[in-house]
Parts: structure tokens; C-alpha cells; sequence
């Protein structure tokens, strides 16, 4: 095995891709706590007060979920084990910042958009950048160590881009974009757009492209570090379909009509596969709940591809207008696929990469 083998702790790994660590504490801890849990709990009791207190619009209580919430829990579960070197670094500094970055997001959704609302927002864009550095050197050594592997046809290349821990990069990446997409709305910046389409784009960024490539990467995780032909097409869709549907909204018709029938797709066929294949060797409760958030994908995405035909044709199908979409493809994917989905896979975190010292 090769150095570049050792320190990414990639190839070659003997550990059981479906067992939950025992060893690795986080590198911030609260009397043996993991500092994102306790953030992720705390700041549910936070999510739930503002939202009994009808401060929240509708789109506004979806989106504050995932900072609050889903991220730490996500990024906790990305992170086991532990990353190593630039990767652990960035990782720990974000997670150290999270709790007042989610908490100072609440607080810009609560007051009047503006100047100050963009400045409270702001530190997000920090916390998501350096989850995002996280991943990114992440990533390269994962590149380092497949070129490395003396293999010329390319094909390990082609594994470290579709592995399931390259999805959990891509959504520490991802989330970025949404964070910067709530300040440029609280500043007014629509680019042409309405105003709602930027919320909107901080919201999907969060979920398209937080959630689900993390839920996509850790159900790659049971099934091994390569996944399979069916895990590997699929996962190639989540990785790449937020960005080319953004491309598509902001440049070409055809192009958005082009990813998010792909993206769509995909996802459905995903949900299946999860409920089917994956969640079936995972301990019941969380067996149960995977299954939830799975099922979940293909009605939301159903609607999803209705909207999107409709935008194109002019003629929405079964009154999916902006507005319903909001109501019920934006709660599904909130709630019935983010909430329960990162919920079922706390329970029982899937083990990364295993490490060689």
C-alpha cells in the first residue's frame, strides 16, 4: 500500500461499511456529547419556539430547519470517523462556529431583509465555506490516492468520482451556495429573478444539495465504498443535477427542463432503491425511518417534474403553481425526506472509509 494509500484511508479498507464506530470521538465534545448533536438539540427546541411563535413564513421555517438541524447532524455524520489533516481542520472550525452561524441565520429570518439581516446571515456563508473546504480536500486526496493506485485505464479515477463519500463532499460544497443565495436575498440581489426564486434557490441548496447527497452518501456507505452499478448511476445524478438545474434556470429552458427531468428521475429511482435494498439490513426503528424519508423522494419528485414541465409549457399540471409547490413539494422534502431521513441515519451512523495508521 502506498503512502498516499495511508493517508487517505481509502483503499484497502477491511473495516465492515455498515457498522456503526464505536472508537474516533469528535474533536469537540461536551462530556462525551458530540458538539453537533448538542447543537442539532438544542436549537430544535429554538427551531420549535419561532415556529409556534409563527415568526416563519412557511419557506422561511423550512429553511431555518436545516442549519438548526440538519447540517450539524449531517456534518457529525459525515465525520465518522474522523477526517484527517486540511479536512478535520476545516471541518472542526466549522463546527465550532455552526451554533451561533445557525443561530444568527434564525435571527436574519426573523427581522426585516436587509443590511443588517444580510450581516446576520453572513457568518453562515463562513461556516458552510469551511464544510465545503472540508470536503474539497477531502475529495483531492481521495483523486490522489485512485491516480496513485498503478491501475492506467482510469477506472479508479472513475470510483473516487462516484463514491459515496465524494457525495457527502459535494454536499458539504453544496450547502455554500445556499447560504450565499440567503444573503444576496436579503440584500435585494435577484439578478432578474423574483425575489422568491433566491430564497428558494438558499432552500434547495440546503436540501438538494446538503441533504440529499449526504442521505445519498450514507446509504453508498452500506453497501461499500465503491457502491454498486445501480447505487453508482444514481449517485452520479444527485452529485451533478443541483448545479446543471441552477445552469438551467439561469441560462436555458432546455436545460432546466433537460436536468430536472434527469434529476427527477434519478431521485425517485433512488428513493426506491434505498427503501428496497438499503434500509432492509439496518436495525428496525431506523429501518422504519429511512424508509420514510426514501418514499418520500419520488412523490416530491413527481412534483417536482410537474412543475418543471409546466414552467416550460405554460400549462402546469393539477395546479402545481408556485405557490402549491411551497406548500406540499416544500414541506415533503423539509420534513418528510430531510427531517426523517437525518433522523434515521443518526440513529445508526454507516461507517466511512476505514483507516489505516
Amino acid at each position: 500500500m502506498s503512502a498516499s494509500d495511508r493517508d487517505s484511508g481509502w483503499i484497502g479498507t477491511s473495516v465492515d461499511p455498515t457498522a456503526t464506530p464505536r472508537a474516533e470521538t469528535p474533536r469537540w465534545t461536551v462530556r462525551g456529547v458530540a458538539l453537533g448533536d448538542i447543537s442539532a438539540a438544542g436549537s430544535a427546541l429554538v427551531w420549535t419556539g419561532v415556529s409556534l411563535a409563527e415568526l416563519f413564513t412557511p419557506v422561511e421555517q423550512a429553511l431555518a430547519l436545516a442549519p438548526l438541524v440538519l447540517v450539524p447532524l449531517g456534518a457529525r455524520m459525515a465525520a465518522r470517523p474522523r477526517f484527517r489533516g486540511l479536512a478535520d481542520r476545516a471541518h472542526a472550525a466549522a463546527t465550532l462556529c455552526q451554533p451561533v452561524g445557525a443561530l444568527l441565520v434564525t435571527l436574519s429570518l426573523v427581522v426585516e431583509s436587509g443590511v443588517g439581516a444580510a450581516a446576520l446571515a453572513a457568518p453562515w456563508v463562513v461556516v458552510t465555506a469551511l464544510f465545503g473546504l472540508a470536503g474539497l480536500a477531502r475529495f483531492r486526496d481521495r483523486l490522489l490516492a485512485a491516480s496513485d493506485d498503478g491501475t492506467d485505464d482510469g477506472s479508479s479515477v472513475l470510483r473516487a468520482l462516484l463514491a459515496p463519500e465524494t457525495l457527502i463532499d459535494a454536499g458539504l460544497g453544496y450547502a455554500t451556495v445556499g447560504s450565499v443565495a440567503l444573503v444576496l436575498w436579503h440584500l435585494g440581489a435577484t439578478f432578474r429573478f423574483e425575489p422568491v426564486i433566491i430564497l428558494l434557490t438558499a432552500v434547495h441548496f440546503h436540501y438538494a444539495g446538503f441533504v440529499l447527497p449526504v442521505f445519498t452518501g450514507l446509504a453508498g456507505r452500506c453497501i461499500g465504498p465503491a457502491g454498486d452499478r445501480v447505487y453508482r448511476p444514481l449517485a452520479g445524478v444527485v452529485l451533478v443535477g443541483p448545479a446543471f438545474i441552477a445552469v438551467g434556470i439561469s441560462f436555458s429552458p432546455l436545460v432546466e427542463i433537460a436536468a430536472v427531468g434527469a434529476f427527477t428521475t434519478a431521485v425517485a429511482a433512488l428513493g426506491g432503491y434505498v427503501a428496497l435494498r438499503v434500509a432492509a439490513g439496518r436495525p428496525r426503528f431506523q429501518r422504519f425511518l429511512v424508509r420514510v424519508a426514501a418514499l418520500a423522494l419520488p412523490v416530491s419528485m413527481a412534483m417536482a417534474l410537474g412543475y418543471g414541465v409546466g414552467a416550460f409549457t405554460g400549462n402546469p399540471p393539477l395546479g402545481l403553481t408556485l405557490d402549491t409547490m411551497v406548500a406540499l413539494h416544500g414541506s415533503l422534502n423539509a420534513y418528510g425526506f430531510g427531517f426523517f431521513g437525518v433522523a434515521g441515519w443518526r440513529l445508526s451512523v454507516p461507517v466511512g472509509p476505514g483507516r489505516v495508521e
